[in-house]
């Protein structure tokens, strides 16, 4: 049967989705035509996401068009045109969109425009997954899935080609003559989640995950155009492949849908246990929420897509790259020197552990993300379930400073009832972690996390809102601070970490002063400070006897917001 795929991205995130490439690859193994239709290279006015990094100085801006990748300018109407025109082309006997939060208008919009057509629509991905009754209001939607797919989307295309029930397969919930049918039992759309209420409401998810060793295939990269593989990376531009060594972070922080996942996997287990009449401790041993992939499928992946696809660079989509013990570290670490290509990843600070970072440096690790989030230490105990001290941040930082590696701060800024000393208290710890790239994101309560009941419960948003994309202007008012006033501090953040302290009163004047800013930033990126090395002085001399309260509070000159 033919099978089109459908990626909306009108954020241009320039990586590959893995989740995509794996589901090709699934239904090719079971004998399925795939086609992708992807958003990515048309432009219907959205701004992407390396756009307000770079207006805020928090990457460095890089030209890919000398690689032929250029964005279409297309009105949304001609987008549905061309997707419409796609379909009936290919005639396919199943469509499946794969969306976020973020990317799930547009791919309503092209489903919308294929309403008449007969071809059964599915919907997959973490918003389908947490707010199915919303995503099932559509007409224009059949089915969603919720969980991982790969297995569920190859038994439902097997199903539609033999003409077969597709009511009772798990983890997919079906409208069908009016009625909805989740996992095999009906159930009523209105009882369905909303993903307001993490644990008030019901998983759908039914079927174990994915094994990583012996059901998961490597992915399929083919379905892309080769422009796709391009990606700005560390000031430079890479053929990239995105690839994961593991899944499911071992964490919980409250602004993360993470510990939505491991409810529901928790919950799904049980179920799944009591629909097969097993005993769930020995589905637990077989089915654990954090799953590693063997190192020799990892490596045989990346040597694939070195010989097909000329990659150069490496991005490993892991959440906390380095929970993963001692031994399979140094596995790793010795199996790699076959690849030697340079690699990213993202970890945990707390994961980081003495000499790590000089062993991921001399097998290629060219960068790192880890997250600070917020560098008041009570707002993570209390509110962002984020446990570790200063140090333990400063320290997992500081291993990498004498490396070649380059160094990524995640912060994020906007958080319900936090304040501007609390915002000055992340600032302050940037100075002395001294990154290269300090990346701030806006707040988003996305369904699906502890934070986003707290902010319904607070009323700072209305119910079934959705969450905008994190990197883009803004923020909402979070109970102390007003959108402006967040978004004002956020657009110099970067210059509060990397300029000396004795140019603050001026770094807040350019707040509310475009003129100021646009200078300061053209300073910014003249010096090239989005590179430890090039601080005009070391961070321990930046950190004069000056404290924020004497600046934004009690300095008469300073502008007023």
């Amino acid at each position: 049967m033919k099978v089109l795929l459908v990626y909306p991205n009108d954020r241009m995130d320039g990586l590959i989705s893995v989740g995509i490439s794996v589901l090709s690859a699934h239904l090719k193994a079971a004998g399925h035509q795939v086609e992708l239709f992807d958003t990515t290279f048309y432009d219907t006015g959205k701004k992407t996401g390396d756009f307000y990094r770079e207006q805020m100085g928090q990457i460095i801006s890089v030209d890919l068009s000398k690689h032929g990748v250029h964005r279409k300018k297309i009105t949304l109407n001609d987008l549905q045109k061309n997707f419409r025109n796609k379909v009936l082309e290919y005639n396919p006997g199943l469509i499946g969109f794969s969306t976020l939060e973020i990317t799930y208008d547009q791919g309503l919009e092209l489903a919308k425009a294929i309403e008449d057509l007969t071809i059964p629509v599915l919907f997959g991905g973490i918003y389908p997954t947490f707010a199915p009754r919303i995503v099932l209001r559509e007409p224009s939607i059949d089915m969603i899935c919720e969980g991982e797919g790969e297995e569920m989307i190859v038994e439902l295309a097997n199903n539609l080609e033999k003409g077969k029930d597709i009511t009772k397969i798990l983890n997919l919930t079906v409208k069908k003559d009016g009625k909805v049918f989740r996992s095999g039992e009906e159930v009523m759309l209105e009882d369905l989640p909303t993903g307001d209420n993490i644990y008030g409401e019901q998983t759908g998810l039914r079927r174990p995950q994915t094994h990583m060793g012996k059901t998961l295939l490597p992915p399929d990269y083919s379905i892309y155009d080769d422009k796709r593989f391009w990606k700005k990376m560390g000031g430079k531009s890479w053929r990239t492949i995105a690839v994961e060594l593991s899944r499911g972070c071992p964490y919980t922080c409250t602004f993360c849908c993470v510990p939505m996942q491991q409810h529901q996997h928790r919950v799904s287990r049980d179920l799944y246990a009591k629909h097969k009449g097993i005993e769930n401790n020995a589905l637990k041993q077989k089915d654990p929420y954090h799953r590693e992939k063997p190192i020799p499928h990892f490596i045989n992946e990346i040597k694939d897509a070195i010989e097909k696809y000329d990659i150069n660079f490496v991005f490993i989509t892991d959440e906390s790259f380095l929970s993963m013990s001692r031994d399979r570290f140094e596995e790793l670490c010795e199996a790699y020197k076959e690849i030697r290509l340079p690699f990213f990843i993202e970890t945990r600070v707390e994961t980081v552990k003495p000499g790590y970072a000089k062993k991921l440096e001399e097998i290629g690790c060219a960068g790192i993300a880890m997250g600070v989030e917020s560098g008041s230490l009570n707002l993570r105990k209390t509110l962002l379930s984020r446990m570790m001290p200063d140090d333990v941040i400063i320290r997992g930082f500081k291993e990498f400073e004498n490396t070649n590696i380059r160094i990524s701060a995640n912060n994020i800024m906007g958080f319900p009832g936090e304040s501007r000393e609390d915002i000055m208290k992340t600032i302050e710890i940037n100075r002395k972690i001294n990154p290269d790239s300090v990346v701030v994101n806006a707040f988003r309560p996305y369904s699906g996390t502890k934070l986003r009941k707290i902010c319904i419960d607070k009323g700072l948003i209305p119910k079934e809102e959705r969450a905008e994309d994190n990197r883009v202007y803004g923020a909402f008012d979070n109970g102390i601070l007003t959108s402006e006033e967040l978004e004002n501090i956020r657009k110099v953040f970067a210059l509060y970490v990397k300029f000396p302290k004795s140019r603050w009163k001026e770094i807040k004047k350019a707040e509310t002063d475009s003129v100021l800013f646009n200078k300061l930033m053209k300073e910014f990126k003249h010096k090239q400070l989005l590179n430890r090395k090039n601080r005009e002085k070391s961070p321990e001399s930046l950190h004069e006897n000056i404290s924020a309260n004497e600046i934004f509070i009690n300095d008469e000159d300073a502008v007023i917001i």
